[in-house]
C-alpha cells in the first residue's frame, strides 16, 4: 500500500525529473543551428553536471523500483481533472439555466411545467442508440412525475441526416405534434433520410409543407446552432446529456450518456435542493 509520504516523495522526484528533462531538452534545442532564429545563449543551472546526472539516476532508480508510484500520481491526476470538469460543467448549468429552460429554443413538456420545482434538459440525436435507450424511462417520468418539466433540446452531431430529423421535431410544435414526431424517430431504426422524416412525420397526421415552412419562418437552423453553443459552454460532447436542475437555480448537475438509476438519483437531488 502507498503512504503519503512514498506518495509525496514520488511525486517530489517525478517533478524534478521532469524539470531536468526539460531544461535538457531546451539546453539540446539552443545548440542546434536550425531550432530557432533566437541569438543562441548558453543555458545555466543550479546543478552541476555530475549533480545532474546523479539527481537523473536516483530518479531513474526509484521510479523502476515503484512504478506503483507513477501510476498513482497519473491516476490522481486524472481524477483531479475530471471532478474539475465536472464541477465547471454544474457551474456552467447554473449559469446558462434561463437559456437551457428557453421554450423559444426548445420544446417544454411535463404535467404541469408551470409549477414545476424540478427541470430536466435532454440533448439528443436522433441516431444515438442510447436516446433511443433513454425514451422509454424519459416518458414515464414525464407522465408520472408533476413536479418536474422536460425541456426537449436537439443536439444532431452523429449524422449529417440527423440535422433535417432535428430540424422536422422543431417544426412540428406549430402543429402540436412535438412529442409525437419525437418519440417516432427515436422509436425508428436505421438512417433517418429526408423521406423516412417526412414518411414519419405524415404518419403522425403532421402537413410536412407546414413543416418545411416553419423551418424557414423560425429560423430553426440557428436553433441548432444555438444548442450546439450551448452544449459547448457545458463541455458536452456526447448524447444523451441531461441536465438535472432545481429551477431557482439552487442545484444543478449534467450527466453524459444514459443510466437510468444515476438520472433518478440526480431528480431526487434536485428535489430536495429546490425551494
Amino acid at each position: 500500500m502507498l503512504t503519503p509520504t512514498r506518495i509525496a516523495i514520488g511525486t517530489a522526484l517525478i517533478g524534478a525529473f521532469a524539470l531536468g528533462a526539460t531544461v535538457v531538452g531546451f539546453s539540446s534545442a539552443q545548440t542546434d543551428d536550425n531550432a530557432s532564429h533566437a541569438p543562441k545563449e548558453k543555458v545555466t543551472t543550479s546543478f552541476s553536471d555530475e549533480q545532474e546526472e546523479d539527481l537523473n539516476a536516483l530518479i531513474r532508480a526509484y521510479i523502476l523500483e515503484n512504478p506503483d508510484v507513477v501510476i498513482e500520481s497519473v491516476n490522481r491526476f486524472a481524477m483531479e481533472q475530471r471532478l474539475a470538469e465536472e464541477q465547471s460543467a454544474k457551474q456552467a448549468a447554473i449559469e446558462n439555466l434561463p437559456a437551457l429552460m428557453d421554450p423559444a429554443t426548445s420544446f417544454v413538456a411535463g404535467k404541469n411545467p408551470e409549477k414545476a420545482k424540478v427541470v430536466v434538459i435532454e440533448m439528443y440525436d436522433y441516431h444515438c442508440t442510447y436516446c433511443k435507450r433513454a425514451a422509454a424511462p424519459v416518458k414515464k417520468i414525464l407522465e408520472s412525475d408533476s413536479d418536474i418539466k422536460f425541456v426537449f433540446r436537439e443536439l444532431p452531431i452523429l449524422k449529417e441526416e440527423s440535422n433535417y430529423a432535428a430540424e422536422m421535431a422543431l417544426a412540428a410544435r406549430g402543429q402540436d405534434k412535438f412529442l409525437d414526431l419525437h418519440f417516432a424517430l427515436l422509436d425508428s431504426n436505421g438512417t433517418l433520410t429526408k423521406d423516412r422524416v417526412e414518411s414519419i412525420a405524415r404518419k403522425q397526421k403532421l402537413n410536412v409543407d407546414e413543416m418545411k415552412a416553419a423551418i424557414k419562418e423560425d429560423h430553426i437552423p440557428d436553433m441548432l446552432d444555438y444548442n450546439h453553443a450551448l452544449a459547448s459552454a457545458l463541455g458536452i460532447d456526447g448524447t444523451p446529456a441531461f441536465i438535472v436542475a432545481a429551477v431557482d437555480g439552487s442545484y444543478a448537475d449534467v450527466l453524459v450518456g444514459f443510466n437510468e438509476e444515476a438520472l433518478v438519483t440526480k431528480i431526487k437531488e434536485a428535489k430536495q435542493a429546490a425551494n
